[in-house]
């Protein structure tokens, strides 16, 4: 499956239950994203491109008449910053907004900050080998070694008393690890059931993925066939038990063209 289709609950009575609605994009194309690199808990700006793709999201999002009650990004500055200019563009800067590392992307060990391609010839230019490691459930980058200084944990992580459960480099199934119970009391329970409130998570690629696989029961191999534009909203509609009634592209037709770049990311050099 490469890309998200409607999904409709199945009726268990004449009434259907009122949806939840969750919000969430990958941030907007980032200097890294442009320059072909593995990113990860890296802190990079925004490109000039990826701020117009925010303000786009914000158009989206304006036209399908949603209204976001409160914004959850991670803590870095492509995220933060995509969040930002989308509560601008709708006139709601003053609404919560909650920044955790849990949300951060997944972390690449020592791949972070590299050149996709460079990778790529690294691994003898071995398709499959670099696919398992960047988009496989279980792939695993190599890990940043304890007791070596990882210059992407900075103060902003001071606040997590046991620093040992920080990463050092992650598969998707690490992410899901520290993403999903965080997602399933904090947004899913509290927020969209309990509070009612329409959510909006501005956050990377690896944790849409987690979510649509979580949400949508998505199985640990289709996982790897999914891959995820940039600044395109992507809208979950949940019932009060937190199934999943229907989600799908505020754009589909960018979403298509986003996923069919990112898709080929590393397979050929870029600039």
């Amino acid at each position: 499956m490469s890309t998200p289709v409607e999904k409709e609950q199945s009726e268990t009575n004449s009434s259907p239950m009122p949806a939840h609605k969750l919000i969430i994009l990958r941030h907007g194309e980032s200097q890294g994203n442009k320059e072909n690199k593995f990113c990860g808990w890296i802190d990079i700006p925004l490109s000039h491109r990826g701020q117009h793709e925010a303000e786009y999201a914000a158009e989206l999002i304006l036209q399908h008449h949603l209204d976001p009650d409160i914004i959850y990004t991670s803590k870095l500055t492509r995220s933060i910053e995509t969040g930002l200019i989308i509560l601008q563009k709708l006139n709601k800067p003053w609404i919560d907004h909650i920044k955790t590392w849990r949300l951060n992307e997944r972390h690449y060990g020592s791949y972070q900050g590299r050149d996709k391609h460079e990778v790529f010839l690294e691994l003898g230019q071995d398709k499959e080998k670099y696919n398992y490691i960047r988009r496989d459930y279980h792939g695993l980058p190599p890990q940043i070694p304890k007791g070596t200084v990882d210059p992407s944990i900075d103060e902003r992580y001071n606040d997590v008393l046991n620093q040992d459960i920080l990463p050092r480099g992650e598969s998707l199934a690490m992410v899901m690890e520290r993403l999903i119970p965080f997602f399933k009391l904090e947004i899913l329970d509290n927020q969209m059931v309990q509070l009612n409130k329409t959510v909006l998570i501005v956050t990377h690629g690896s944790i849409v993925r987690s979510l649509i696989k979580y949400l949508n029961k998505v199985s640990d191999d289709d996982i790897s066939k999914i891959n995820v534009p940039t600044g395109i909203p992507l809208v979950f509609e949940l019932d009060d038990r937190g199934d999943l009634i229907k989600f799908y592209y505020l754009d589909e037709e960018k979403a298509e063209a986003g996923i069919e770049k990112v898709k080929n990311e590393g397979l050929v050099k870029v600039g």
